[in-house]
C-alpha cells in the first residue's frame, strides 16, 4: 500500500509578511552594493524609498479568484 502525501493549504501572505519580504530584500540588496549595515538599515527600514515596482500601493491581500464570486 502506498503511503499517501502530506499537503498543507497554502496560507495567504498578510501585509505585515509583504512588508517583511520587501524590507528584506531592500537590506540585501543594499548590502550587496557596498553599503554598510546601518545605511542599508536605513534604506530597509524608509518605506518612502522603496520603488513602487517592489511593494505596490494596491491591495496585497488582493486575489484574482475572488472576483468571480461576485456573480450573483
Amino acid at each position: 500500500m502506498a503511503k499517501r502525501r502530506r499537503t498543507t493549504k497554502d496560507v495567504p501572505l498578510t501585509r505585515l509578511d509583504f512588508w517583511a519580504i520587501a524590507a528584506n530584500e531592500v537590506y540585501m540588496a543594499c548590502r550587496r552594493a557596498g553599503m554598510d549595515e546601518g545605511t542599508a538599515l536605513a534604506f530597509a527600514m524608509d518605506r518612502s524609498s522603496y520603488p513602487d515596482w517592489i511593494v505596490d500601493n494596491g491591495n496585497p491581500m488582493f486575489k484574482p479568484w475572488d472576483e468571480d464570486e461576485d456573480d450573483d
